[in-house]
């Protein structure tokens, strides 16, 4: 299996590794401009709703990494995109959040997925 090279990091200040930064928030981020990402992809983001109820405290992280792992895992095309980026120019994942954060959640599904696939 070829080695996945995965970055998560805030977009705020990102990592300095040189792969494609992949924006992964429904909400473009205050203050950021448009070229400071490579892409930008909504769907990987939480659904609305439960990233207002992890933010507001009525979703406890455990419940929210859950529940957004299956979300996520559901988008199997944009996740064989992202296991593929990861393979072969690497990928580093942003959002504006600091830890814990979906973006970490997501690297795992993605890790997870391609040692599936692969």
């Amino acid at each position: 299996m070829t080695e996945l090279r995965i970055v998560t990091g805030s977009v705020y200040a990102p990592p300095p590794e040189s792969y494609p930064r992949l924006l992964v928030m429904r909400r473009w981020p205050r203050g950021i401009a448009k070229g400071a990402v490579d892409q930008w992809e909504r769907e990987l983001a939480p659904a609305n709703d439960l990233l207002e109820g992890y933010q507001g405290g009525t979703v406890p992280w455990d419940e929210f990494a859950t529940r957004y792992r299956a979300q996520v895992e559901a988008r199997t095309e944009l996740l064989d995109w992202v296991v593929r980026m990861a393979s072969t120019t690497g990928v580093t994942l942003l959002c504006s959040s600091h830890d814990p954060c979906h973006r970490d959640v997501l690297a795992e599904v993605v890790r997870a997925r391609a040692s599936s696939s692969g």
